[in-house]
């Protein structure tokens, strides 16, 4: 078709149906029949039948894809409102939603993945305002954060690996023929992190404990 300006020429740039968010969709679907760090930009451009480079109009590199759908993972996790209940029923509800829609799509990893985007700062801030209402100082509920993450960074991960290679945690190594399943150790693990949290830092604490607070009495050291 041509016009008294001559003939119609297309303008380059993004698609007008491409989106961020139907990019982020594209990805979890790839990642769901696979694995996320196996879906590669060539791969997504496939499902969403446009150019490789197309993507990269919205997406400047894997990394940043992976952050995207980590993100789009975190978003379904609400804050638990303060009248649901005390601080460690409102973290436990947190904790355990967060950890059940990761498991939901194998593989994420939040630390493999970026687990510092938006969605991830705005359940960090949930944690630390819960604590606060739980009567913990500034100073204490960062402390108290930065335990609890330690403690869900490594029960992901473990996740990652059960999920990539089958099988639940048993542990026969150090436990004889004892096992306990993933799910077993997120509520044993999490009940002693609250407990030594509320131990070194709620109760009777009026700081933050320093290394020296952890070290075994000098009785106590071998020969």
């Amino acid at each position: 078709m041509t016009s008294a300006q001559g003939p119609d020429i297309k303008r380059r740039g993004r698609p007008p149906s491409l989106t961020r968010e139907r990019i982020v969709e594209a990805a979890l679907k790839l990642a769901d029949q696979s694995h996320l760090e196996k879906v590669s930009m060539r791969d997504l451009a496939s499902e969403l039948d446009v150019p490789v480079m197309t993507i990269y109009n919205y997406v400047g590199s894997k990394e940043e894809l992976f952050g995207m759908v980590v993100d789009q993972v975190l978003s379904s996790v609400p804050l638990p409102p303060a009248e649901s209940g005390s601080w460690i029923e409102r973290i436990h509800t947190l904790e355990r939603d967060a950890r059940q829609a990761l498991r939901e799509h194998p593989g994420l990893s939040l630390s493999r993945h970026s687990g510092s985007g938006q969605e991830a700062m705005r359940l960090a801030e949930g944690v630390i305002s819960i604590l606060r209402d739980g009567g913990f100082e500034p100073e204490q509920a960062i402390m108290a954060f930065a335990t609890l993450y330690t403690f869900m960074l490594g029960q992901i991960e473990l996740d990652v690996l059960a999920d990539t290679l089958g099988g639940e945690a048993t542990f026969e190594g150090v436990a004889g023929e004892a096992s306990v399943s993933r799910d077993q150790l997120f509520e044993i693990g999490f009940a002693a992190v609250i407990a030594g949290i509320k131990a070194n830092l709620l109760e009777g604490k009026s700081s933050v404990p320093s290394g020296r607070d952890f070290q075994a009495h000098p009785d106590q050291t071998p020969d």
